[in-house]
């Protein structure tokens, strides 16, 4: 195993579902593995309606869930995840979200505890899609992160009410800690991305802060087509696109919030199965 400890980063919501997290949870992941070139796992450790793994099944097929690594119990090891973890690329692995209901899963966080320490072994870099809020399931991870990146769309009504309902303080904590990284997500693309983000500093104090649009290809990669990763490699190669330019700056942000080397593209190895996805996507 490496010798140094992996960095985890979780992407959740505050207050809403279908703010995007797993959008960006699986955009920041891959754009993390080819800016940087280090072993990520994409976790989904949302809840069972979230579809994550399918955004790129006609990519590849996720086998493995959480729900099959639970049969190790506190036994599990960094082996065992990787065995279990789908490998994409070189370096590049995903691990689908349980598909059965909190109730009948009752989170053991011992369990999860190991299980984090066992991914930061195992990997770099952990990107983890996360259920909206704070409960049980999700405090561990939340506390365990070096970064959270705090999805939201802009809507202040929404916003106003995270910051002035007593109900929400635990994830106004959260969402206030110095470690939190916010992203708007869901710009219209007529807007100006700049003013959109200051007014958001000013009003909220959010010192730290991106904005991504509307992309109705990106929405079509993940919904209609599928092919995700596929789509977002080749975007990502080509360097153009609002997408791809907003999604670069936070990566970079994150390889140096995290303290990770950013790699020379023309030295990241694909392996096999990203040079077969390219094949058929040009077929």
């Amino acid at each position: 195993m490496r010798g140094v400890k992996g960095k985890l980063v979780c992407i959740w919501s505050p207050v809403l579902h279908g703010e995007g997290c797993s959008t960006l949870s699986c955009s920041v992941g891959f754009g993390m593995h080819h800016f940087s070139g280090k072993k990520v796992l994409i976790l989904n450790k949302s809840n069972s309606i979230s579809h994550m793994e399918k955004y790129l099944e006609k990519d590849i097929e996720i086998k493995y869930s959480l729900d099959n690594l639970k049969i190790f119990n506190k036994g599990i090891s960094a082996d065992h995840i990787l065995t279990y973890a789908t490998q994409v690329n070189t370096g590049l692995y995903m691990l689908g979200g349980s598909r059965f209901n909190r109730e009948l899963t009752k989170e053991d966080t011992d369990f999860d505890r190991l299980f984090i320490e066992c991914c930061l072994e195992g990997f770099d870099l952990v990107i983890a899609d996360m259920d909206t809020g704070v409960r049980k399931e999700n405090r561990l991870y939340l506390d365990q992160a070096d970064t959270i990146i705090a999805v939201f769309t802009p809507n202040e009504i929404i916003m106003d009410e995270l910051f002035r309902n007593e109900a929400m303080q635990s994830a106004l904590t959260y969402f206030t800690d110095k470690k939190t990284v916010s992203a708007i997500n869901k710009l219209y693309d007529g807007w100006d991305t700049g003013s959109v983000t200051g007014r958001y500093k000013g009003r909220y104090s959010l010192s730290r802060i991106f904005g991504f649009n509307y992309d109705g290809d990106v929405i079509n990669a993940c919904c209609m087509e599928k092919d995700l990763y596929s789509f977002l490699m080749k975007e990502l190669k080509r360097g153009k696109g609002g997408y791809v330019k907003q999604l670069h700056e936070l990566c970079s942000f994150l390889i140096s919030e995290l303290c990770i080397e950013e790699a020379v593209q023309d030295s990241i190895s694909y392996g096999g199965v990203f040079r077969r996805l390219l094949r058929s996507s040009i077929q």
